[in-house]
C-alpha cells in the first residue's frame, strides 16, 4: 500500500482525499488497525486502477453519506466484492460542497462571514437533525458488522471532509482516540485538498468573484478548527459531551464499544 505518514493519503489518483485512519493511537495504547477504516471523498471519479487497490485494500463496505442527488449525479464507482449502502445525512447538502459556486454569490455579498456562519449551521443539523442522526446510527451498524478481519470499511461524502469528518470524530471517539488527534485528522484536509481548493479559487477570480463570494468559497470548501470546536460545544452544551451523545444519542451500549475496539484496534 501507498501511504503517506503525514497524510495517510493512500495513493488514489482518481479521487479526492482518500485517507487511512489506521495507525491513530488511542489514550490507552492501543492502536486502529491498518486496512479497516478508510474516510474518503465521493468514488464517481475512480480508475480503474482506484478501485484496484482498493479492492487490495480490503474495502467491503462503502458508505455513502451524500444526498439522492448528489448520488444520481456523481454515482459511486464500487470496487469489486464491495457493499455498497446509501446513507444520507442531509435530505439537502447543506455544506454546499457538491453546488456550483455562483449558488453562494448572492448570499455572501449581503454577509462576507456567509460562508462560515453556515458551516456552524451544517454541523449544527449534523448533530441534532433526526435524518443524520439515524445515519450516523446506521453508519455504527455497518461499523459493527465490519468484523472480518482482512474486511475494511470505507466511509465518504461529496469533498471527504464535513459529513466524513463528522462521521470520523464519532467513531475515533468510541474508540478512544484523543480530541487532539481527532483535531489533527481533521485538520488534514486542507493539506490533501489543497491544489483542488485553490484551482476552485482561481477560476472563480478569473470569471470575476469579488473577494466576498471567494472567501465564502475557501470557508465552505476547506476546514476550520472552529467548525469542529463549534461542534463539541454543542455536544457538550445540549449532550452532556461527545461519550453521553455515543450513549444516549448513537444508542451504543457497553457492549457495542467494546465490540468496535475489538474489531478496530490492536495492542
Amino acid at each position: 500500500m501507498s501511504e503517506n505518514y503525514e497524510t495517510k493519503l493512500i495513493g488514489i489518483q482518481n479521487g479526492r482525499n482518500f485517507r487511512e485512519l489506521g495507525g491513530y493511537k488511542t489514550v490507552s495504547g492501543q492502536t486502529i488497525k491498518y486496512n479497516k477504516l478508510l474516510r474518503t471523498g465521493n468514488l464517481a471519479d475512480l480508475s480503474s486502477s482506484d478501485l484496484d487497490l482498493l479492492q487490495k485494500h480490503g474495502v467491503k463496505y462503502d458508505v455513502d453519506f451524500r444526498t439522492e442527488k448528489e448520488k444520481t449525479e456523481h454515482p459511486d464507482r464500487v470496487p469489486e466484492g464491495a457493499k455498497y449502502i446509501f446513507d444520507p445525512v442531509f435530505s439537502d447538502d447543506l455544506t454546499n460542497a457538491s453546488k456550483g459556486i455562483f449558488a453562494l454569490e448572492e448570499n455572501a455579498e449581503k454577509d462576507p462571514e456567509f460562508g462560515f456562519k453556515h458551516m456552524f449551521f451544517a454541523y449544527e443539523d449534523m448533530i441534532n437533525g433526526q435524518t443524520a442522526q439515524k445515519a450516523y446510527r446506521k453508519f455504527f451498524d455497518l461499523l459493527l458488522a465490519n468484523d472480518q478481519e482482512k474486511n475494511a470499511l470505507l466511509f465518504h461524502c461529496t469533498a471527504g471532509k464535513d459529513r466524513t469528518g463528522f462521521g470520523a470524530l464519532l467513531v475515533l471517539s468510541a474508540l478512544g482516540v484523543p480530541f487532539t488527534t481527532i483535531k489533527y485528522d481533521y485538520t488534514l484536509t486542507n493539506v490533501t485538498t489543497k491544489s483542488f481548493v485553490d484551482g476552485m479559487l482561481k477560476q472563480a477570480a478569473a470569471d470575476g468573484s469579488s473577494k466576498r463570494v471567494l472567501q465564502s468559497i475557501k470557508d465552505i470548501q476547506s476546514v476550520y478548527p472552529e467548525y469542529l470546536d463549534h461542534a463539541i460545544h454543542v455536544l457538550n452544551q445540549q449532550y452532556g459531551g461527545i461519550n453521553e451523545y455515543l450513549r444516549s444519542t448513537m444508542k451504543l451500549s457497553s457492549r457495542d464499544i467494546m465490540d468496535l475496539r475489538r474489531i478496530y484496534l490492536k495492542d
